[in-house]
């Protein structure tokens, strides 16, 4: 059989499609292990309801998980060969992120905004958020496997911005620094690198 036959195959194979969003089950209690993890090590922020109620501030939370859903939903259809993927949605992410960075950089003074980059728990930030994300983006790299993923790079990308994503959302119930100036840098950065090192695992890990 060639190649393209066989990829046509699988497409339409409803058992293969299925598959990997059945294995998702596992991204829950690795995300509820990191959750345990941050509270027992570092606690919630004791101010976390009014970080809640302030739209800045809830915003980590918002881009988060809208990063982490729209990654995942691509993930799963990459697990499908010759499935239409869009990645355009990750990309209005980017813009909106962009945007709020942006907005904040022209609000703050201009004494204020290096401080404001760099914040007082930047070494934390890019250390926690790719910790808490190893077991979402094991989870879900173990969803893809039950696929046919025939572009495991991209996939492991994007396994891991949705592993990024939702990890950046748990520790953002820790974190204080509440400027967009920091969240986007930071958090941006630590999720892109578990990016970056989800997308040459999976090289392996994905491979069929």
């Amino acid at each position: 059989m060639k190649t393209d036959d066989l990829i046509r195959a699988l497409a339409g194979d409803s058992v293969i499609a299925r598959a990997p969003q059945s294995r998702l089950v596992w991204l829950l209690p690795a995300l509820a292990l990191g959750f345990v993890g941050l509270w027992s090590q570092f606690g919630l922020r004791t101010d976390l309801g009014a970080a809640l109620l302030d739209p800045v501030s809830v915003m980590r939370f918002v881009l988060g998980f809208v990063l982490g859903a729209v990654a995942l939903a691509a993930g799963m259809r990459l697990a499908r060969p010759g499935a239409v993927v869009q990645l355009w949605p990750l990309a209005i992410v980017a813009l909106v992120a962009l945007g709020l960075w942006l907005w904040a950089f022209v609000q703050a003074p201009t004494g204020t905004r290096q401080m404001a980059i760099i914040g007082k728990t930047m070494v934390g930030c890019l250390t926690t958020i790719p910790l808490l994300a190893v077991l979402p983006t094991v989870a879900v790299l173990a969803a893809l496997r039950q696929g046919a993923v025939v572009r495991p790079m991209l996939a492991g990308a994007v396994a891991g911005l949705a592993g990024g994503g939702l990890a950046a959302v748990v520790y953002a119930l820790h974190c204080t620094e509440d400027s967009p100036l920091f969240y986007v840098t930071w958090y941006g950065t630590a999720i892109l690198g578990v990016a970056a090192v989800s997308a040459l695992a999976a090289r392996q890990v994905l491979r069929w």
